[in-house]
């Protein structure tokens, strides 16, 4: 029994580290549900990021045991920014560092990848050496980032840096991270929509507010005008129905009493025996005093004389004008201190442009004051009393009013007559001048035909008219003029655009009055011929603008000649874009000038071919650049005597993603076309400087030479043979271990140009070679007259060596004249035994060629070893 109970007490001391351990992962699992939860939680409750991103700092810590991180969102220029870092290294660089570009920190990496990312500090020192990351950010043990997923779209990393050597990020560290980015962007996008939301509330609270108050203004005043037009109305009424003056009067006061509760009313007329003024009307509340009356009156003859509606107040004058301006000016109506109204308002009762009468009120102090909308009121009550006081004269005065009526009217016709004829003449300026502006934005200033703007729109038309009509047919013709830039810069641009006017009459006459005939730009002219029965009508056209152009042109004295390269493209159902039409025509046209000039090509599918892979190759060509896709390889250069090599060529190569190692003549055509070639010779300068720094440590080449192709860029635009010097310089190449090699094609367009940047360029130290010697129409004026220390045969011309005697009587004779000319013979493409040994005897000193040695990529650090051939 006590054994058995001894026992049972050692299995379970035996047992009880594996308990520990259980309840240590339990708590684990437990602790990582409730930090998950808690996470899901504060996502979907979030209403500030700043809160969210410092709670979830202590989740973060609780799973992974670590508090430093960083997240990174897109702004709206595609560029990251830091919204949050609990790092505070992190945070210090982020504050005293400017890093132009994001795109090469771990961050970035993880951005532009849209994968996770996890390394270590050596697994970062690597990334920065291969080129994939600047250095950029505090040194940690191990870190971890993932990116922020809004479906397939990449919002932002989130990144946690460890900094304890004994605490490394692993599989599941990863996989917990991913659901926090999860997470986060959940918070994220809900901030974002509360605040829209909000934002969204706030705004439209404010503008019914607004339309709420300007809609009360707006009942008001239509409250308001309503009641004056009411009483406006009444008043029209009262005077047209009423042959009672004095009982009118009063019904006049009453009306105007609900507009403006004034009690003070005075109409008075002038005599037209004495000119003295009487008061037809008179009513005022005060206690009528001595002066009363007479200050009235005075007010009134005020009136009277001013003959406009006119406000008094504040000691300010206010007219109106028939023409409604009112003008206000300081006034001061002295009639004694006693009493005084605290403003006027008066109106003249009008006939024939004189004051017949007048009628008036006033407020005193503590009563509403009158103001300038008021003048307008007694301005339309005294228009329409005057007719009233005029009414009731006798018959011959209503008979007179009536003749000046009619003269009034008459002359306001006249009036209206001329304004309406004033009108229309400016319309049809208006017209014209809208006219002028459209034929300007629709042609070319200089010849008067249409410009691109209103060609592309007829070509759209008459490709809708095609697809609606599939009998009907049209062409366009895309016209480019052979010496046209050499005419401009010799003789000048008067000469030049002259002649480009002349070119526009002759091809006038070429086509139809139903074609269209444009100026692009330049010397650039399209035609678009429609309504065509056949593909014989365009040749027709073509041929008779090819002839015309052939013709001399006298111009300023000068003889000048010309040819016409024409591209045709022909509609077809598959077109949609009048773009595209242009776009064929164009690339036909390229093809007549490379076929010879003077002559007309059709387009074919075959040209979008290869306008498609030129496209393409180019822009291979621009991401290769960019991506260091570029490769170069070494081929030895021997002495053929001694058979120790003296130095190499760098030959360059591309490794191209999908079609392997590329030689220059598939790509390098493209690169000096579009201008990329200055680049790539830029990156083999830097290339073989780093090769030959690499080999001055090693004795057996310290002393060789490289040899670089060069394009005849450098020779015609002293700029960048200024950059080539300096490029040179920078990379603390030795100037004499190089050997820049150019072809005869550098030299032929500017000559002496090319000859005085080749003597520079020896004056510098580098050692020059004159390239593909043999290879076409060779002239020995580059032999003597150029500063050449080699001159390299053709390797076209090296292979005739092994059946063609005549040839290698040349190579002794180049032999002999470089012995005194100062230059040595390269032979390339030396194949065989047979060819080295005839090349030995003819006294060509050096050769390179597979029968030597293939050409080998190596490192910077690497060295070729010499392989014999004997």
């Amino acid at each position: 029994m006590a054994d058995a109970k001894i026992l049972e007490a050692e299995y379970a001391k035996r047992q009880l580290p594996k308990l520990k351990s259980l309840l240590k992962k339990y708590r684990q699992v437990k602790t990582m549900q409730s930090s998950l939860l808690q996470l899901s939680e504060l996502a979907s409750t979030v209403t500030d990021l700043d809160d969210f991103f410092h709670a979830l700092t202590n989740i973060i810590h609780s799973l992974l045991v670590t508090r430093n991180l960083h997240i990174a969102l897109q702004d709206n220029k595609r560029e990251l920014d830091i919204v949050f870092c609990s790092n505070e290294i992190e945070r210090r660089l982020i504050e005293n560092v400017e890093f132009e570009d994001w795109r090469k920190g771990l961050t970035g990496l993880v951005f532009t990848r849209q994968q996770p990312l996890h390394c270590n500090a050596q697994q970062r020192m690597d990334l920065a050496k291969s080129g994939d990351i600047v250095l950029y950010g505090s040194v940690c043990v191990d870190w971890l980032g993932v990116p922020l997923m809004r479906g397939k779209q990449v919002i932002g990393v989130i990144a946690i840096q460890s900094y304890k050597d004994d605490y490394f990020f692993d599989d599941r560290d990863q996989e917990l991270l991913t659901f926090i980015a999860q997470h986060i962007v959940t918070a994220i996008d809900r901030v974002k929509s509360r605040a829209l939301l909000e934002e969204s509330i706030t705004q439209r609270t404010r503008k019914l507010t607004e339309s709420n108050r300007r809609l009360q203004l707006e009942i008001a005043e239509r409250q308001k005008a309503v009641n004056t037009q009411q009483t406006l109305l009444n008043i029209s009424e009262i005077i047209a129905s009423k042959t009672d003056l004095p009982t009118m009067y009063e019904h006049i006061h009453s009306q105007l009493k609900h507009l403006l509760a004034i009690t003070n009313l005075y109409i008075g007329v002038r005599s037209e025996s004495s000119g003295e003024l009487s008061f037809l009307y008179y009513s005022d509340d005060r206690v009528v005093e001595i002066d009363n009356k007479k200050r009235i009156k005075l007010f009134l003859d005020l009136a009277l004389k001013t003959a406009k509606p006119m406000l008094i107040s504040n000691d300010q004058l206010t007219t109106l004008s028939p023409d409604g301006y009112k003008k206000t000016v300081p006034y001061l109506f002295n009639i004694g201190k006693k009493y005084q109204p605290l403003s006027w308002v008066a109106a003249p009762l009008m006939e024939d442009g004189s004051a017949i009468g007048v009628i008036a009120t006033h407020v005193q102090a503590g009563s509403d004051t009158l103001n300038e909308q008021h003048i307008e009121l007694f301005r339309f009550v005294a228009q329409q009393l005057a007719s009233a006081v005029i009414r009731d004269r006798d018959l011959s005065v209503v008979e007179q009013s009536k003749e000046a009526l009619e003269h009034v009217v008459s002359e306001r016709t006249k009036q209206l007559q001329a304004t309406n004829m004033n009108l229309r003449m400016q319309i049809e300026e208006r017209r014209k001048a809208e006219s002028r502006l459209y034929y300007e934005a629709h042609h070319d200033a200089l010849t008067r035909l249409p410009n691109r703007a209103m060609f592309t729109d007829r070509l759209t038309h008459a490709l809708r008219h095609v697809k609606r009509h599939q009998d009907r047919s049209f062409a366009v013709l895309f016209i480019d003029l052979d010496r046209f830039k050499v005419i401009n810069d010799t003789l000048g641009h008067q000469v030049g655009d002259k002649f480009l006017i002349e070119i526009a009459a002759r091809l006038k006459d070429c086509v139809r009055d139903n074609d269209v005939l444009a100026r692009l730009g330049g010397d650039e002219f399209v035609i678009l011929l429609d309504s065509l029965n056949c593909q014989d009508d365009v040749e027709e056209v073509a041929d008779r603008i090819i002839t015309a152009i052939e013709q001399p042109f006298d111009i300023e004295g000068n003889c000048l000649y010309s040819n016409a390269s024409i591209g045709i493209a022909l509609c077809s159902p598959s077109y949609e874009e009048a773009s595209d039409i242009l776009r064929d025509a164009d690339a036909a046209m390229y093809q007549a000038k490379n076929l010879g000039r003077g002559r007309y090509v059709f387009f074919d599918d075959s040209m979008r071919e290869q306008l498609i892979a030129s496209m393409t190759l180019e822009q291979e060509l621009r991401i290769a650049i960019k991506e260091n896709q570029f490769e170069l390889h070494y081929q030895q250069i021997s002495d053929l005597n001694r058979t120790n090599t003296i130095g190499f060529e760098a030959l360059l190569r591309w490794q191209h993603p999908t079609k392997g190692l590329l030689t220059p003549s598939e790509f390098l055509f493209m690169a000096d076309e579009t201008g990329m070639i200055l680049e790539i010779e830029e990156w083999i300068i830097a290339e073989v400087s780093a090769q030959l720094i690499a080999w001055q440590s090693d004795e057996k080449y310290e002393n060789v030479l490289i040899g670089i192709n060069l394009s005849g860029r450098y020779l015609h635009q002293p700029n960048q043979l200024n950059e080539l010097v300096e490029l040179i310089t920078k990379h603390n190449i030795q100037p004499q271990r190089l050997i820049l090699e150019f072809n005869e094609a550098a030299f032929m367009q500017q000559p002496e140009l090319a000859l005085k940047s080749l003597r520079r360029l020896k004056e510098f130290g580098v050692k020059l070679a004159l390239d593909d010697y043999g290879a076409g129409m060779s002239s020995f004026n580059f032999l003597h007259s150029y500063p050449f220390e080699f001159i390299k045969l053709d390797r076209s011309f090296t292979r005739t060596l092994e059946n063609n005697e005549k040839h290698l009587s040349l190579v002794k004779a180049l032999h002999e004249l470089g012995n005194n000319f100062g230059y040595r013979l390269v032979a390339e493409g030396i194949e065989s035994e047979e060819i080295l040994q005839k090349l030995n005897d003819a006294g060509c000193e050096f050769g390179q060629g597979y029968h030597i040695a293939r050409p080998s990529k190596m490192s910077s650090r690497d060295a070729l070893t010499d392989k014999s051939y004997a």
